[in-house]
């Protein structure tokens, strides 16, 4: 898989399992980020080849890649089964979100917030290319992410572990404060034309809203996310304290 960007590349080279076999930079270009990937990728012995803008950019498939391209293996994704091994606290389950940018984005904020797992559906979600990892920012490179058939049956097994579902809906009547959050929690979020799917919400045990006191009706949806991954975070941190 191609990847392209400063911070993608960086993420990549301190990652074991994503590390490029090989990175190209473009000749003549001077800035001191690609200075530490050059250092970065010498240290773990991974060649470096400079080479023209219009290679890079044939490279990367794009004129955003800023001067560096890294080939990595194929994303790995993990089994369900397995990233459930762990027990992790907080997962995320993306229900249809189709553009690149806007996956790339709710997958850094996932990152940042703490998600320990993510769901991706297999038909109608946008897969992990070189142009969602450059949206997050290389963070979708340091989460486990998992490939599903049916969300449905997904949250009917998460369910059965224990785990509560939480909708992200702009129709929700449930407020944050009804919902414990100290038990594991899955929060689901709707793509970014129909939101969560009727069948889909049908399976939630929660569906919040988020209050919208200014004129504009609703949040680009990794906005809308990081709000209430953060509100999680928050009052888990509360009570710990």
């Amino acid at each position: 898989m191609i990847i392209y960007g400063i911070n993608p590349v960086l993420e990549a080279l301190q990652s074991e399992d994503s590390a490029p076999d090989r990175i190209w930079i473009t000749r003549g270009t001077s800035n001191p980020r690609l200075q530490k990937i050059i250092e970065k990728a010498q240290s773990r012995d991974i060649p470096v080849r400079f080479e023209s803008a219009r290679v890079v950019a044939n490279k990367a498939s794009t004129s955003h890649h800023q001067e560096v391209v890294a080939e990595i293996a194929s994303i790995g994704y993990t089994d369900e089964e397995t990233l459930l091994e762990a027990a992790p606290a907080l997962l995320l389950l993306v229900d249809g979100v189709e553009d690149p940018r806007n996956l790339g984005a709710l997958l850094r904020t996932a990152e940042a917030a703490g998600v320990e797992g993510v769901f991706l559906p297999n038909r109608r979600s946008c897969a992990i290319t070189g142009s969602v990892i450059k949206s997050s920012a290389g963070a979708a490179l340091h989460l486990k992410i998992s490939r599903i058939g049916n969300v449905v049956q997904t949250l009917e097994n998460l369910k059965k572990r224990g785990y509560w579902v939480v909708g992200l809906d702009a129709q929700g009547k449930d407020g944050l404060h009804q919902i414990n959050v100290s038990l594991p929690l899955v929060v689901v979020v709707g793509g970014e034309h129909q939101g969560v799917r009727r069948l889909v919400r049908e399976h939630c045990d929660f569906l919040i809203s988020l209050p919208m006191k200014g004129q504009v009706s609703s949040l680009n949806l990794s906005v809308a996310a990081g709000v209430l991954l953060y509100q999680i975070l928050l009052r888990r941190e509360e009570a710990d304290n």
